[in-house]
């Protein structure tokens, strides 16, 4: 029993590292873009309660014209890890891609938090199904 005991002890700051407090939300997305070159410039992350979507992580990068999809995508990428760790559970992920080239400016997408960490974290569903059934352009 005392083994039991002393076995949950010593694993109680792994649980408690893992999970990421709302206050370091914003900062590990912005590590989470900084550790890869090829990302988009990160412009702003921040937790929202939006009365519509309700508790939203929302990103927003400047992206390149030429890698429109490939930015988004990887700005959805780091929102699900991220939301797969949070502390408190978010249930929309909101990116806005700013491109500022010619007609195009800005693009809205939004994907429910669950369905985005089953799709892109956990790989439980299938990428494609994602982008039709989950992703929504604004």
């Amino acid at each position: 029993m005392n083994y039991r005991l002393f076995v949950l002890i010593a694993m109680l700051p792994i649980f408690l590292s893992a999970q990421i407090q709302d206050i370091h939300i914003s900062r590990t997305v912005e590590k989470y873009f900084n550790r890869n070159r090829t990302a988009p410039t990160l412009m702003t992350a921040e937790v929202v309660d939006d009365y519509v979507y309700g508790r939203t992580l929302k990103i927003t990068i400047r992206g390149r014209r030429n890698s429109q999809n490939e930015d988004l995508g990887f700005a959805f990428g780091a929102a699900a890890a991220i939301a797969g760790r949070a502390s408190n559970p978010f249930e929309m992920l909101w990116v806005e891609m700013d491109v500022r080239y010619k007609d195009i400016e800005t693009t809205t997408a939004i994907a429910p938090a669950p369905c985005s960490i089953e799709a892109i974290v956990r790989k439980t569903r299938s990428f494609e199904s994602w982008w039709d059934g989950c992703l929504e352009f604004l």
